[in-house]
């Protein structure tokens, strides 16, 4: 039998987003083992239609998931004390640091240090200087895809004009890369007892002796503690295991510890919510971005342990966390050494021992030998403070009431007024409204298409339902990205915790791609079935499922696409699958990135080990209501939802399948959006320079169809206004600590190299220190471009 049931969310084009693959917006109770078993075809009856909608959501429903301050979502590093309220350290690193903000003070001495770099010029924040990413213009390109520049090479100095790197209106299809240069080409020889580091000149066949650029633009560390994977494509795992970026995937890996002062024995760890520090230890090694080949974190370790820390650089004596480490009479570096700085941060089981440690035929002191372990753990702390929480669409976000239905009762809309004088002060004039109408379109979904009777107040910046343009369904809850360590671990929507209760896996997702072969109708995406589809047949050994009615008229059956992927990864389209697979690719064992294909390669049978959430198909009558009321206690998760009749799960939610299908090929992880004014150029290509080219490459509905776009990525038929509008929101995420470098946004003084001159010497810009009270001067924006020009 049939059964249908309601779910929470109002209408059922809500629905069309999620499993168009961009949010979990349903629950169950989970399948039974025998349930999982059971092959079971059914045929499926919908009068009114599968997706069809009628009318508004019913009274008490909540429609969308409202943008919130990031203030009301824990730090999942550095925790807080439930008495005092102060910063305190996760229960879980007390076994290793035994000084939370000493390990604070390592992280960002560690961070800062260009004498990380094997040429002594290159350290974590020549990437990520700016807003947490690298604002350089001038050496930046790598050749992408096809190893060859188009029409543009090596120490070319990025222009305005040059963007976006892709624009089929402008018959734009380049796939150079705005990456960030690093070191020149060379091979690690030794490190001297005086910490020199000699190395052996090299060439590459694209760079030659020049600095190389990476491949991938840099992503922001700034609220990077939040992301539940880190690099666009998550090879660094939430677990850190205290060596390398891949967590549990590394079993050799270990840290060593001091069972004696004479005696050291190898240490397993698995620190989870740690890829912050997963991350933190592959650049220092990696040939193109800091490291010459060849060198390991041992040597690493033995060079910085003999050298000043921060030697080459100024640092403010007012600096909010290495201040009181500076030398009164000034000059460079700090007043004590980084053996110093480890023995206070962390517990002397993890260094205080006299017996050697043998890696690779040589022997190591332990403090040089879990010098990865102490880099990884000491910056993803630092990392941690790096929190920006305060812009003005926090502050307001905090003050609105909504009532049952969504509605906004109260709020403080005097508090986006800095957002509008500080843009008028450049000639940009923005009003509040503005700001307002772009959250609106941020954080609603989409309107319904051109459905009979529906009046075009309704459509976008009207009051009916559906004004908005979705983007939330993916930059999700306070975080602003579905790849969060709260929605992976415990969902953001009701129905994502629902799911976590009964044991599903937030990580995967299984989701209808939609018929392709149908007219994209702007600006709604395709739905997943034909309009006026009344009957499909569903197997749920396999999660078939196959239209065979449209409007009362059989039809062959018409297969509906249905793939599993990993949450937070998205292909929206930038650039072609093959160019670079993103999360599609593999870690260095061999195995793929992927936690849905990773699962289904590693285990014998991951139907019964992992239960993917899915979405299913709604149903309801003339006057919107479900054609079948549910059961409590799913009242609170379901509205209109169509469950599989074998076991009552959304009808393609459950386990694994080994085989299955999945949509994770030229996907990448979804970044947050705070301070994204700062943060240019965008996407992982770096191939769009301003916000407003952000904009209308969504509008465009992305620049490729690649096969695993979601049937989301549409075009959306979007108005100048609503353009700038959906910009003017972007804006006033701006955390103006981080625009005028006030702590903890405060640094050492860096010095950038930024191309080479005709001699091939390098070209470098100094970037001054900066205390805790920050600077009279604000960052630039990338090239000094108006976020709301085109070009």
């Amino acid at each position: 039998m049939t059964r249908i049931v309601s779910r929470v969310e109002p209408w059922a084009f809500t629905l069309l987003l999620a499993v168009a693959g961009c949010g979990k917006q349903t629950a169950d109770a989970g399948p039974t083992a025998e349930a999982v078993a059971e092959d079971l075809v059914s045929t499926l009856n919908c009068a009114p239609g599968f997706n069809k909608f009628i009318g508004p959501p019913p009274a008490g429903v909540l429609p969308f998931v409202p943008f919130a301050s990031l203030k009301t979502v824990e730090n999942p590093v550095i925790g807080i004390n439930r008495v005092t309220g102060a910063p305190a350290l996760r229960a879980d690193l007390a076994s290793y640091v035994a000084d939370m903000n000493a390990a604070i003070q390592l992280g960002k001495a560690f961070f800062w240090e260009m004498q990380a770099g094997s040429d002594n010029k290159v350290a974590c924040a020549t990437c990520h200087f700016q807003a947490g990413e690298d604002a350089r213009a001038k050496n930046q390109l790598n050749p992408g895809g096809n190893g060859v520049f188009d029409g543009k090479s090596a120490n070319y100095a990025l222009v305005a004009a040059d963007f976006p790197f892709t624009d089929p209106a402008l018959g734009r299809n380049g796939d150079n890369v705005a990456g960030s240069q690093g070191v020149r080409p060379s091979t690690f020889v030794s490190i001297s007892s005086t910490g020199v580091e000699t190395t052996v000149p090299g060439s590459d066949p694209v760079f030659g002796t020049m600095r190389q650029a990476t491949g991938v633009n840099a992503p922001s560390t700034i609220n990077t503690v939040y992301n539940h994977r880190n690099f666009f494509n998550g090879r660094a795992q939430n677990e850190f295991n205290g060596i390398n970026p891949f967590g549990s995937r590394d079993p050799s890996a270990h840290i060593w510890y001091a069972s004696s002062t004479t005696t050291v024995a190898p240490l397993s760890v698995t620190i989870t919510n740690a890829s912050a520090a997963s991350q933190a230890v592959g650049p220092p090694l990696n040939p193109v971005e800091m490291s010459a080949a060849g060198r390991t974190f041992p040597e690493l370790g033995k060079k910085l342990l003999l050298l000043k820390p921060l030697g080459l650089q100024t640092v403010s004596p007012t600096d909010s966390v290495l201040g009181a480490l500076v030398a009164k009479k000034g000059g460079k570096g700090l007043n004590t050494t980084y053996g110093a700085m480890i023995q206070k941060a962390f517990q002397p089981t993890m260094w205080n021992s006299n017996a050697p440690v043998t890696l690779n035929g040589k022997a190591y002191t332990l403090t040089q030998a879990n010098f990865s372990f102490y880099w990884g753990i000491a910056i993803m702390l630092y990392e941690a403070t790096l929190i920006a929480d305060n812009s003005p669409m926090d502050q307001y976000a905090a003050t609105r009431v909504f009532d049952a239905v969504g509605n906004v009762t109260a709020e403080n809309v005097a508090l986006l007024n800095p957002v509008v004088s500080r843009l008028a002060a450049e000639g940009i004039n923005i009003t509040t409204n503005d700001i307002l109408y772009g959250l609106e379109l941020f954080e609603k979904p989409i309107p319904p298409p051109n459905v009979a009777g529906l009046p075009p107040s309704a459509r976008f910046g009207g009051t009916g339902i559906g004004s908005g343009v979705g983007c939330n369904f993916c930059h999700v809850g306070a975080e602003t990205t579905s790849a969060s360590v709260r929605n992976l671990t415990a969902g953001v929507e009701a129905g994502d915790m629902a799911f976590k209760a009964a044991g599903f896996d937030l990580r995967m997702e299984r989701m209808f791609m939609g018929d392709r072969t149908q007219p994209v109708v702007a600006p709604q995406p395709f739905p997943p079935v034909p309009p006026g589809t009344d009957q499909i047949v569903y197997d749920n050994g396999n999660y078939a499922v196959n239209v065979t009615s449209i409007s009362g008229v059989a039809v062959p059956a018409r297969p509906m696409k249905v793939n599993t992927y990993d949450v937070g990864w998205y292909d929206v389209g930038v650039r072609p699958i093959l160019e670079n697979p993103g999360v599609g690719g593999t870690d260095p064992f061999g195995n793929p990135l992927s936690w849905t294909e990773y699962f289904q390669k590693v285990f014998a049978s991951p139907q019964t080990t992992f239960k993917v959430a899915g979405g299913g198909l709604t149903c309801i009558d003339a006057n919107g209501n479900p054609v079948v009321p549910p059961a409590a206690p799913l009242t609170s998760v379901f509205a209109g939802e169509v469950l599989d009749p074998a076991n009552n799960l959304p009808i393609i939610s459950g386990g694994l399948l080994k085989t299955e299908a999945t949509d994770v090929a030229g996907s990448f992880k979804t970044p947050h959006l705070r301070n994204i004014e700062f943060t240019g150029p965008y996407f992982h290509s770096g191939g769009k320079s301003t916000l407003k080219q952000v904009i209308e490459f969504y509008d465009d509905g992305g620049n490729f169809q690649n096969a695993t776009v979601p049937p989301i990525i549409r075009p959306l038929g979007l108005t100048p206004t609503q353009m700038n509008a959906l910009v003017a929101f972007l804006v006033s995420l701006t955390d103006d600590r981080v625009r005028l470098q006030q702590a903890p946004f405060d640094h050492p003084e860096l010095i950038v190299p930024a191309g080479q001159d005709a001699a091939g010497a390098d070209i470098t810009t100094t970037i001054p220190a900066v205390g805790a009270t920050g600077s009279a001067t604000p960052i630039s924006r990338f090239l000094a471009l108006n976020p709301f020009a085109a070009q």
